[in-house]
């Protein structure tokens, strides 16, 4: 839905008038008892923001994923609202290689100055691990490149954009020759 807004200038000899829209979005659409609202024929509230409360620890708006890669299926805030660095530094680093993916000796420049953090986990088995983490503390390193591995090939598996599966891929790639 638009809404539209018409400014109308009126000189001696002659009248103006400009329309404009703006897109239906909670900060300019009408309340739901006021004049414009009555005259629209779709009297439906957007559904852009059901079920969205600011106020709740940890609440996180629904956000609509362009590239598949950087849809979650794990928030990133840790139980309590706490904010996860882990996750937002693996979600810059995926932004990145999206943005480079054309130029391969840009996507190797960007893993490797990545590698110590996207090895991290793998080769540290005593490293402190996140909530929701795939490892446990108790996996060895070669479990924990079995995990990453298959882990990887699901979220390649689900990805619908060519880039995202490229790009997916290429972590896969870079990870796994350093096992």
């Amino acid at each position: 839905t638009t809404t539209t807004t018409t400014t109308t200038t009126t000189t001696r000899s002659s009248t103006t008038t400009i329309t404009t829209s703006l897109s239906n979005s909670p900060l300019f659409s009408p309340d739901d008892n006021s004049d414009d609202n009555k005259n629209n024929n779709n009297n439906k509230p957007s559904q852009e923001f059901d079920g969205f409360n600011p106020f709740q620890p940890g609440a996180k708006m629904p956000t609509k994923s362009g590239f598949g890669i950087n849809s979650q299926t794990k928030p990133i805030t840790t139980p309590g609202g706490q904010i996860s660095p882990r996750q937002m530094r693996m979600k810059e680093l995926t932004g990145n290689l999206l943005n480079c993916l054309s130029n391969d000796d840009a996507v190797a420049e960007l893993l490797q100055s990545n590698e110590d953090f996207l090895l991290e986990q793998l080769n540290d088995v005593d490293v402190v691990l996140e909530p929701g983490s795939v490892y446990t503390p108790d996996m060895s390193r070669e479990e924990r490149f079995r995990v990453y591995e298959r882990v990887m090939g699901e979220r390649i598996g689900d990805a619908r954009a060519p880039a995202a599966k490229k790009a997916l891929g290429a972590l896969l790639d870079f990870v796994m020759e350093r096992e």
